[in-house]
């Protein structure tokens, strides 16, 4: 057991080895994301390296977004996985994987209706219950590793000015323990992110679409502070969203491009 200290918060942190994930445990961070990004900056990430923080005080999401956790609550944790055969075209592939990967586990723990939305919350009965945020870094043309982070709300019951948030509580009418969910998010997280050389890609690329929300319905979009409807037709490779408006014409966006509402 290795024991060190996070410099930029003056806290003991507990290594425990696993099979493929070597776990870091620790209190409280600002964020899991950019905790592992000072590790790399240091030249001390491994692969497979997953930081699971009891609290987070500034997580974020997409679009420097906050991502808001409650202690004891939720789960916020980040990982680092290298690779070694992908070009910088297949990183939205990482974002499937890792989409399937806690979709899997969910759906495993019982958690009903779930789909994603573009490009990457994770839904239950039509609300976010979890969200990714990947940081991918690149060597010339491909794409060398990638840090995952990962926030599920668990047990809250109130969001506060969040209207489109649930929790596996809501959704259940029960109480969760974490550590159960960790371990079942885990597992399938594992299963596919340390196969992805191995697996059919396009296979995953099909599941995933299978999962998208709103797929070939109406739904609004926003670009630009202006508001519109048109229908989601699919994904491309690269992770951008194929629309088609009222009148027929077809469009593909990247997600810094065009945001995609929750309410019609």
């Amino acid at each position: 057991m290795l024991v060190f200290t996070n410099l930029l918060l003056f806290e003991s942190v507990t290594f425990t080895y696993m099979s493929y994930f070597n776990l870091i445990k620790i209190n409280a961070t600002s964020s899991t994301n950019d905790f592992l990004k000072e590790r790399y900056r240091k030249g001390a990430c491994l692969d497979g390296d997953l930081v699971w923080a009891k609290h987070q005080t500034l997580g974020r999401g997409q679009r420097d977004r906050t991502w808001i956790s409650n202690p004891e609550e939720s789960l916020t944790y980040s990982i680092y996985k290298i690779y070694e055969h992908f070009s910088s075209s297949d990183a939205f592939v990482i974002s499937v994987a890792v989409s399937l990967g806690i979709i899997n586990g969910l759906k495993s723990l019982g958690i009903p209706n779930l789909s994603v939305k573009w490009p990457n919350d994770i839904l239950s009965d039509d609300k976010k219950i979890a969200g990714i945020l990947i940081e991918n870094i690149f060597k010339k043309q491909n794409l060398k590793a990638s840090i995952i982070g990962i926030g599920l709300n668990i047990n809250q019951m109130k969001f506060i000015d969040l209207p489109n948030a649930t929790s596996l509580a809501s959704v259940t009418k029960k109480k969760w323990d974490i550590n159960i969910v960790f371990d079942q998010l885990k597992f399938q997280l594992e299963k596919i992110l340390f196969s992805l050389d191995s697996i059919s890609l396009s296979h995953l690329f099909s599941d995933y679409i299978d999962l998208l929300w709103k797929k070939d319905e109406i739904s609004v979009f926003e670009k630009n502070g202006r508001t519109f409807n048109a229908i989601t037709r699919g994904i491309t490779w690269s992770g951008c969203i194929l629309i088609e408006d009222k009148t027929g014409k077809k469009m593909e966006f990247n997600s810094s491009q065009l945001r995609m509402n929750y309410k019609n």
